[in-house]
């Protein structure tokens, strides 16, 4: 059975925060987030293990903040790894750098085409030291998805690959992702997703994000979307080559519909595979 196409878009992501209440408010400033859902803040959650943390709509996807146990290094720069980032217009991008300059924020002045789909990109970090980009697309690579706001879609994701070759190995075989170019040093590798999307693998150590990362603990991953039509044979690839994965744990509050399987990447970063009901 072969992965072509199977995980079809990056959907979602959740990342480490070190302060709910400061991160929710940076997202709705700063991107036009709407909070949707805060989880862990009761005793019922709370008793279930569940961490506290909050998911906010953003550019017509959710993405989640999980509470570190841990604190983390601040950057040195505004640009570093992993890098998430979501698409925007002209206007928007100004919008956000006034935000960001307001807040006191460490950004970088805008680039000009720093890679083939993106033509002015911004280079931040959150207050929790999360690397962020907001770019407009270049014509070619314009997001329609219809989201209105700051945000227009979810963007590309840059990732530290301590073992670039065996990280293009997984997210080629498992996820389906094409090969599209490598670095002449061999340290960086870019794969595109079957929406468009890209993926940037970078060399370099994978550092702590201030909590467990693991497929069997609840907390930050990145989520990808697999069509309703490829649910069972995505499912059936992953057992043919040997890939454990599984739900998260009893911590995890589940409705019908809700769930998605989930497995770990050869670096360190859990990865969930999301059909349409799931969240």
């Amino acid at each position: 059975m072969s992965a072509l196409n199977l995980a079809q878009s990056l959907d979602h992501f959740v990342v480490p925060v070190d302060d709910l209440i400061i991160a929710e408010e940076f997202y709705v400033r700063v991107f036009g987030g709407v909070i949707t859902k805060r989880n862990g803040l009761n005793v019922r959650q709370r008793k279930r293990g569940a961490v506290p943390h909050t998911f906010i709509q953003i550019g017509g996807k959710r993405m989640g903040v999980y509470l570190q146990s841990e604190e983390r290094a601040q950057p040195t720069s505004a640009r570093g790894l992993p890098t998430y980032s979501f698409t925007t217009t002209p206007r928007g991008l100004e919008a956000v750098m006034k935000d960001l300059d307001e807040l006191g924020a460490r950004f970088d002045s805008p680039v000009k085409n720093p890679y083939p789909f993106a033509d002015q990109c911004l280079f931040f970090t959150d207050p929790a030291a999360n690397h962020y980009a907001v770019y407009t697309p270049t014509g070619a690579t314009k997001n329609t998805n219809g989201a209105n706001g700051r945000m227009s879609a979810v963007g590309y994701i840059e990732l530290e690959a301590p073992d670039v070759n065996v990280s293009i190995e997984f997210y080629k075989n498992v996820l389906g992702f094409e090969p599209q170019s490598r670095s002449e040093n061999g340290k960086q590798a870019m794969l595109k997703m079957a929406s468009g999307q890209t993926l940037i693998l970078t060399e370099a150590p994978f550092v702590s994000k201030g909590l467990v990362m693991s497929r069997k603990v609840p907390g930050p991953h990145i989520a990808f979307y697999v069509p309703a039509e490829k649910w069972s044979a995505a499912l059936a690839h992953l057992d043919q080559i040997g890939i454990a994965n599984g739900d998260r744990g009893a911590a995890k509050e589940r409705r019908d519909g809700q769930g998605g399987t989930y497995m770990d990447d050869p670096a360190g970063y859990v990865i969930q595979f999301i059909t349409d009901g799931m969240e």
